[in-house]
């Protein structure tokens, strides 16, 4: 039997657990000025970067989240007021760092070819941008046996131990790379190396499944933290009706997905909140992190909610 498939057939099935000890505390909220539709944030040194998912810059805030910059991260692009239109829009909604030195950036792929996008920062002064094509990745990935009769919209990525870890909100699934292999193959240097891909079923609200939104590692323990949303929509391209957040914990020990993962709700605020990402800011202890969600409204706004979470 092929390994992938074989793979995917050992993933089917996780287990859930909304575990009374794991709770979050949002310990305060900022709107972030002339920053639109906050899709994803990571945090370096005193130094925050964040994107947007209709919006072509990088930007870069410091540790008081003021913006103090902004990297064009498309050569050229028809936008207004900041903000690109949504049927051009690259839908830049997973970032990650790579290392101490590395900034990467996926479009979701749920539209072909404008969101078939991968950008690799390097922070250097001044900063390189490495940019490409990756519809042959996207095709490769929407021919997984998972992903066949379902749409690939890849909204959030990790990396712990050279390993990358992708977020396909559709089905809820995580598709995992040795980092290395994958971006040699997007340089077009090797065949497309053999992914690890695992299904969860994650919690309801109003009976609608929640999907992945958000995702990095802790780097003192082998785990991911992901945040997950619940938006009354059928598919991968419009928005609906924002009905609130989760964010949850999944070991990856040994560099393999674990079936099961924990989570709690995590309580809105003035709205009903669809946080789209998650940083670490501090590791304080096993059990205890602060870390900082940003949040979209669907109209062009973003805030930051600063947090501690426990478990």
């Amino acid at each position: 039997m092929n390994r992938i498939i074989l793979l995917i057939l050992l993933a089917l099935v996780t287990q859930a657990c909304n575990d009374p000890d794991m709770k979050i505390n949002v310990l305060n909220n900022k709107k972030i000025e002339n920053i639109p539709s906050g899709s994803g944030i990571i945090r370096s040194g005193e130094l925050y970067y964040i994107i947007g998912d209709d919006s072509p810059f990088l930007f870069t805030l410091n540790k008081e989240f003021k913006a103090i910059s902004k990297t064009p991260l498309l050569d050229s692009v028809n936008f207004s007021e900041d903000r690109i239109i949504k049927s051009k829009k690259p839908d830049f909604e997973a970032l990650e760092m790579i290392g101490k030195n590395e900034i990467v950036v996926f479009g979701s792929g749920s539209k072909s070819p404008e969101r078939n996008i991968f950008i690799r920062i390097l922070l250097k002064d001044p900063m390189i941008i490495e940019r490409y094509d990756i519809s042959k990745l996207y095709n490769n990935l929407r021919n997984l046996p998972l992903l066949k009769d379902s749409e690939l919209n890849i909204e959030a990525t990790a990396f712990r131990n050279n390993q990358i870890f992708l977020f396909n909100r559709k089905k809820n699934l995580i598709i995992k790379f040795n980092y290395q292999d994958l971006l040699t193959y997007i340089k077009g240097e090797r065949d497309f190396p053999e992914p690890e891909i695992r299904q969860f079923y994650l919690p309801k609200i109003n009976g609608i499944e929640a999907g992945f939104s958000g995702a990095t590692a802790l780097q003192d323990e082998a785990k991911i933290i992901f945040t997950a949303s619940v938006e009354n929509t059928n598919n991968a391209y419009d928005d609906g009706e924002i009905l609130g957040s989760f964010i949850g914990m999944i070991d990856i020990s040994n560099n393999k997905i674990s079936q099961f993962f924990e989570y709690c709700e995590i309580p809105n605020t003035a709205a009903n909140l669809k946080v789209e990402s998650v940083t670490i800011e501090e590791e304080i202890s096993s059990g205890e992190t602060k870390v900082i969600l940003i949040t979209d409204d669907d109209m062009g706004n973003s805030t930051l909610l600063e947090s501690m979470l426990t478990w």
